[in-house]
């Protein structure tokens, strides 16, 4: 800890020169109330200066590219690995999750440790076993020349002609089950894979046979290794400050909405004020995992031996088609969930009108812990709360109760409002042209994540304010040593450090022509420049690119 602190203090003192003309160039923003500048200088406070200097690019103004000013910096020293088509923060976090776990699988075994822990680990082994999957490989090429065999003699028939559609849907679906297994497969396959990888992605080297297996064994037994990782590094007092973070920002997002929103009903309003008090939140991982006798039951059907893995591969896709059927026809359990408590992610679930945040995702830079500014988690995870808070008010959570159930509980004249006000935001993404894809982003595609994205900022940046005024009397944070940034500026810069992320333009293009989301710059760039605290922060003049002004775009 000592040479890490020394280091980072190092690190602020080079910044100084650099720091001293920037205090030239930002000023504090009328928000900011306190007029005596104090200083944490913590141990954490240091780890976050440090952390937020690496990213920076100082030479950017943030009033004209608020994305490369807060990530040029961990742009030019993260180059994207080469098995992989982009890399980012996400994709980093992620990494880390998967070297966790890695450790924890490779851990011995002992007499008290949980049964399904303990297949969660033979199961890993038998992939790791590489002499194995050449037996797998083999059967798998076998299933396939039978299929592809079949096909032949089958054409010799003319009548077959006549159901070509139907032969080509059962060839696809032959080629898919094949292809999804080609990841496990022996090294001569992976490298033919590779060379359809690097045509598609841009890729030019095949991801460690260990981040493989981890991630299989984690998407098979999803409780068992969320149970492994739960137990070794998820701390329960997260789930206390996210409790503060998002009965926030529900508030946040209600006092809009009855304050400031001028185009919808009275009626229809306090419905949505009625489905907003009603959003179920879910944090870290559900509670049953948490149970011994649940967890070994839940896969007590399966057998693992070390040294098949072919035939523990063939178990676990059994298992989990059963437990998929056996959901047919039961009614949704609105109040509970079963995401992966390892997943880097969040979700909003409009049919139990849920927000979930896994385990994987409450970690540094989206979430810092209470020895760290506030700021910094508002800006980071407490905008992706809002994010997924208002997704059950975008173009298509709008269309789900407070129930979960598909219903126009809506009336036509907000409706007309509501589309009017999304073609502003169509219009202003359809303008932004992405050069790493050489392609302009779609505006009616991402819609959905676009309003998220701004109304998530929104919501994060006030209840951050009022948690300042509550907690604090009103009174600013200690600021970070060296950074010379406020606090409303370090929200901002937060919610961008976690969109920091670079593509190959094989990937760009891909995500332009097929993503749910944004570009990552554009979706700084995009919700920044449409929100009023944001100018005010930076002092962003009226003809800079992050000051739309008039022309800012506004759905919640």
């Amino acid at each position: 800890m000592t040479k890490n602190l020394i280091k980072m203090s190092s690190l602020i003192l080079s910044q100084n020169k650099v720091l001293f003309l920037t205090k030239m160039f930002f000023s504090p923003s009328v928000s900011q109330r306190s007029s005596k500048a104090e200083f944490c200088l913590s141990p954490e406070c240091i780890e976050a200066a440090g952390s937020i200097l690496s990213k920076l690019d100082r030479t950017v103004n943030p009033c004209e590219d608020f994305y490369t000013f807060s990530c040029g910096g961990w742009l030019k020293e993260n180059p994207i690995p080469e098995d992989s088509s982009s890399h980012g923060i996400y994709p980093w976090l992620r990494q880390h999750v998967d070297i966790k776990l890695k450790e924890l699988l490779e851990a011995p075994s002992h007499a008290k440790e949980l049964e399904a822990v303990t297949k969660a680990k033979i199961l890993y082994r038998s992939c790791m076993n590489e002499s194995k999957t050449i037996l797998f490989s083999k059967i798998i090429i076998m299933l396939y020349s039978l299929r592809t065999q079949h096909n032949k003699n089958n054409l010799k028939t003319a009548s077959l002609i006549l159901f070509c559609l139907f032969r080509t849907i059962a060839n696809y679906i032959q080629w898919r089950t094949v292809f999804s297994k080609i990841t496990t497969l022996s090294r001569r396959f992976l490298y033919r894979y590779l060379d359809f990888a690097r045509v598609i992605s841009g890729t030019t080297s095949l991801t460690p046979r260990w981040d493989k297996c981890v991630n299989y064994v984690e998407n098979s037994l999803v409780y068992a290794t969320g149970r492994l990782f739960v137990d070794a590094h998820f701390q329960e007092d997260k789930k206390h400050m996210m409790e503060e973070l998002i009965e926030g920002i529900r508030w946040a997002f209600i006092d809009m909405l009855e304050k400031e929103n001028d185009w919808m009903d009275e009626q229809t309003k306090q419905r949505a004020v009625e489905k907003a008090h009603a959003v179920l939140a879910k944090v870290g991982y559900p509670e049953f995992i948490l149970n011994d006798t649940y967890l070994s039951e839940d896969i007590k059907e399966l057998e693992f031996n070390e040294k098949d893995y072919y035939g523990n591969v063939m178990q676990t896709l059994k298992m989990i088609a059963k437990s998929d059927v056996s959901w047919l026809r039961k009614s949704v359990p609105r109040t509970e969930w079963f995401t992966n408590p390892t997943t880097v992610n969040a979700f909003y679930s409009s049919s139990t009108n849920q927000i979930r945040f896994p385990a994987g995702e409450l970690q540094k830079p989206f979430f810092w812990g209470k020895e760290y500014p506030r700021s910094l988690s508002y800006g980071a995870i407490g905008v992706i709360v809002g994010h997924e808070l208002t997704h059950g008010f975008d173009n298509n959570g709008r269309k789900y109760d407070k129930n979960g159930n598909l219903d126009q509980w809506w009336s036509e004249s907000s409706v007309t409002a509501f589309n009017e006000k999304t073609q502003c935001m169509i219009d202003q993404y359809n303008d932004y042209y992405w050069e790493e894809a050489g392609l302009n982003v779609r505006g009616k595609r991402t819609l959905a994540e676009n309003i998220a994205d701004n109304g998530g900022v929104r919501e994060a940046f006030r209840a951050y304010r009022r948690w300042v005024d509550n907690s604090r009397g009103g009174v600013e944070e200690p600021l970070l040593p060296g950074v010379d940034l406020n606090n409303n500026q370090l929200f901002f810069l937060s919610y961008a450090h976690v969109r920091c992320n670079s593509y190959r333009p094989e990937a760009a293009r891909e995500q332009i022509q097929s993503g749910a989301h944004s570009p990552p710059k554009y979706r700084v760039i995009g919700a920044m420049s449409n929100y009023e605290e944001f100018r005010k922060t930076f002092n962003c003049p009226q003809s800079s690119v992050m000051n739309r002004g008039a022309q800012s775009c506004r759905v919640w």
